[in-house]
């Protein structure tokens, strides 16, 4: 705690003095600093705020990337392609923001991490049962490859979530069960999932990162298992690195043609297919490289523009989550909430299309939207909230309790996965994370009544 509150200290101090650069190099510090006192004292577990300082890293560091070629090469389209409408004067205040904002969640967090929501755990070890969950999986995603997949949305977005979850997270269960069990079965289970969710984002995603985020699971499933540092520096990291710098070299490409990634690696044809879709001509820089896309200061530098145009919207940026806690059953035309195309709109990188949809999502970040309504008030009172609830979220997974824990890994490994990318993009996504765990919980719930049944059915027939 005392660590963090340094920190903070730190950032107010030094940002009267040193330009961004600086801010940002403190930040990197502060996290890695983080990351290496838990790995030392967590020993054989994972905890959601050391693969979040993972991720404030990866986007700070992206940041300090984005911000020097910004003063060194200036603002045109053709130097900065996706990011171009970032506003140089207000560089300095967005990254204190972002520093400011991080450090407020740690502490959060902090203060709460012992403490926990009501658990969400469900073991199941009988070898049965994993194998038919294994089937289960597949079924659920050839079905949804198919366009038959289950659509439980009518009734809570938090349903179809957890059937989803289950193809992307189960190779996080399967890859921990392989290395704890020394079981080449669950290794087989992992891996098979591994190619076909890689397969199937090759052919059906238009989202990069889908590409590569089973190869990460995987790794993540793998050393999870080994539980131990040493095994990060070993022989066994050489496959990571790879894959990671293969999807890097390829991003760009990638991104030529966003809706089918296959083609992106065909010469560049402006024809339409049979299917109505229009491959443009491939623009190196058209899509950001994949460090260009983990930078967050140019929309952040826009959130402190719209504040000194407009003042503090207090609170009108994200009453629209409002209608995203009332679930679906209660109101079935409730309109989908998309507080990044707001936005997009709202700093004029986005237009609304005959369709009455924007043409453009930008994401706020957590402390920027904060900041666009209630300023640095709404930033430390909503990031401290916002990092407890982190803490609270991850405790009830009893994540590291047990490899057979299936709900807590497929619960864990989701929050995992968005703390990579410091949680989404907005604070929207703490209703997501809300509402999947109330799904979670009610799981729960029943399968502890269905036990208690069995059980006095059991002592009565006796």
């Amino acid at each position: 705690m005392g660590r963090h509150i340094l920190f903070l200290i730190a950032y107010l101090v030094f940002s009267q003095f040193f330009s961004a650069e600086v801010i940002c190099g403190i930040l990197i510090f502060h996290c890695l600093t983080s990351v290496l006192i838990d790995l030392r004292n967590l020993k054989n577990s994972v905890t959601l705020i050391l693969i979040y300082n993972v991720g404030v890293i990866i986007a700070t560091f992206a940041n300090l990337t984005f911000i020097q070629k910004v003063k060194e090469f200036g603002t045109s389209e053709d130097v900065l392609h996706i990011y171009n409408y970032i506003d140089e004067r207000f560089i300095d205040e967005a990254t204190l923001l972002w520093a400011l904002g991080n450090a407020f969640i740690f502490i959060g967090y902090e203060l709460f991490k012992k403490r926990s929501l009501p658990p969400i755990d469900i073991i199941v070890s009988d070898k049965k049962s994993l194998d038919n969950i294994f089937y289960f999986i597949i079924g659920m995603m050839f079905l949804n490859l198919t366009g038959h997949g289950i659509n439980l949305s009518f009734i809570a977005g938090g349903f179809e979530k957890i059937l989803l979850l289950f193809g992307i997270v189960g190779i996080l269960f399967y890859g921990r069960l392989w290395v704890t069990e020394d079981s080449k079965l669950f290794g087989t289970y992992a891996i098979s999932l591994t190619v076909i969710n890689t397969i199937f984002a090759l052919l059906n995603s238009y989202i990069r990162v889908d590409l590569i985020l089973p190869s990460a699971t995987l790794f993540l499933g793998y050393f999870i298992g080994k539980g131990e540092l040493r095994f990060l520096v070993s022989f066994r990291i050489i496959p990571v690195i790879v894959i990671f710098g293969i999807f890097a070299s390829f991003f760009q490409t990638l991104g030529g043609n966003r809706a089918h990634f296959i083609t992106a690696f065909e010469p560049a044809v402006q024809d339409e297919t049979n299917s109505g879709i229009t491959y443009l001509e491939t623009d190196e820089g058209q899509s950001g490289s994949f460090l260009e896309r983990s930078s967050c200061v140019a929309q952040m530098t826009n959130v402190i523009r719209l504040t000194k145009d407009n003042g503090f919207y207090e609170g009108r940026a994200s009453l629209p989550l409002v209608a995203a806690l009332v679930p679906r059953i209660f109101w079935k035309d409730k309109p989908t909430v998309q507080l990044g195309a707001w936005f997009a709109v709202e700093i004029g990188v986005a237009s609304i299309g005959e369709n009455g949809r924007a043409n453009n999502n930008v994401n706020m970040s957590i402390p920027g939207e904060l900041y666009l309504d209630f300023g640095y008030t709404g930033v430390t009172i909503g990031c401290l909230l916002f990092g407890a609830f982190l803490a609270l979220l991850w405790n009830a997974s009893r994540f590291n309790e047990s490899q057979y824990n299936l709900t807590g890994t497929l619960w864990g490994g989701y929050l995992l996965q968005c703390a990579i990318g410091t949680m989404g993009s907005d604070l929207q996504v703490a209703v997501t994370l809300l509402s999947t765990y109330l799904v979670f919980l009610m799981m729960k719930k029943f399968m502890d009544q269905y036990a208690n049944t069995q059980h006095r059915t059991s002592l009565e027939g006796k």
